[in-house]
């Protein structure tokens, strides 16, 4: 995050020895944020910005397709300006799959993307605790469900006597996009000695009660949404649970976003910004963003233009 210009905090002080009234030039746009995560912070005094971008596997391949101010210094801030931002973006590229993201989003961010069709993929908040889902009885032992890092864990006795929690594994992720709302699930092979039990759990979404009612197909009464029964099903069940193949093979694109915020402070003076007010630095950022997505699009024609004269050569 690029500093502010200027680490004045007053435009009027005064000279503690001599009485002298000194004038500053106080930034408008200054705020106090935090790095490094909500555990190792570190207060910054800047403006900070939001870029949301996408890339290819090769060098120089980035294309930034967003950006916007982040006024507030609070997380929260920031995951509802990137909330916003995404669902602007899949407005515009409808083809667009899913996001990528740190431990900023919680429950109701990934619920309000997850409702537009994306794929989020970010940490598990440290603070969500295993919670209790339900008990199934496909057969005559049953099965006790709950929620665990991001997914539905089985929790069995072991040899000592004491309970874990297994994690249930997930046979595939089953999108249902709709035009203004979209659901997802997971298919779930439970193990069990009486044979295998095939289990479907919403996820991703926390319903609300003007979601479309379920209803109990042995009793027919309808089934509280998640809401009603204070169960925050996106906060706890993720669409790509963290401690999965998929999540570890998609997730190291996060760090390679940090590029455009290491790239954005680099072409900057002192890492502090040029310019004072939030007008005249989002022009600047806007030159910023057109020269990277410039400096990809000369790279993408470069690499098609050799790639076209190896096929002729051939």
């Amino acid at each position: 995050m690029p500093k502010a210009p200027s680490k004045a905090r007053k435009q009027e002080t005064v000279d503690p020895v001599t009485g002298e009234l000194r004038i500053h030039r106080v930034d408008p746009a200054a705020r106090d944020y935090y790095e490094n995560g909500e555990k190792a912070k570190r207060p910054v005094r800047g403006t900070k910005w939001f870029f949301g971008s996408g890339r290819g596997d090769g060098y120089w391949t980035r294309v930034i397709l967003t950006f916007a101010h982040v006024a507030g210094g609070e997380y929260e801030d920031e995951a509802a300006i990137a909330v916003r931002q995404f669902s602007q973006v899949k407005t515009v590229l409808p083809d667009c799959m899913g996001v990528i993201y740190d431990g900023a989003l919680r429950g109701v961010h990934r619920d309000a993307l997850a409702r537009r069709g994306l794929l989020v993929i970010n940490k598990q908040h440290g603070s969500v605790n295993p919670v209790f889902y339900e008990r199934v009885k496909p057969c005559r032992s049953g099965h006790e469900l709950w929620c665990d890092q991001g997914r539905i864990a089985e929790s069995i006795r072991i040899d000592d006597g004491t309970r874990v929690l297994q994690p249930v594994p997930i046979t595939r992720l089953e999108p249902r996009i709709g035009v203004t709302k979209s659901r997802w699930y997971h298919l779930l092979k439970i193990p069990c000695r009486h044979g295998d039990h095939e289990y479907r759990v919403p996820v991703g979404i926390t319903t609300r009660a003007e979601d479309r009612a379920l209803r109990d197909a042995e009793t027919g009464r309808r089934i509280p949404s998640d809401h009603e029964r204070g169960f925050h099903r996106a906060e706890h069940l993720q669409q790509i649970p963290q401690e999965t193949l998929s999540r570890q093979l998609v997730y190291p694109y996060r760090s390679g976003s940090e590029s455009v915020h290491s790239q954005f402070d680099l072409s900057l003076w002192n890492r502090r910004m040029i310019a004072y007010g939030v007008d005249r630095q989002k022009v600047f950022v806007l030159g910023f963003a057109l020269s990277q997505n410039a400096t990809s699009h000369q790279v993408f024609l470069e690499g098609r233009t050799s790639a076209h004269e190896l096929r002729k050569a051939a």
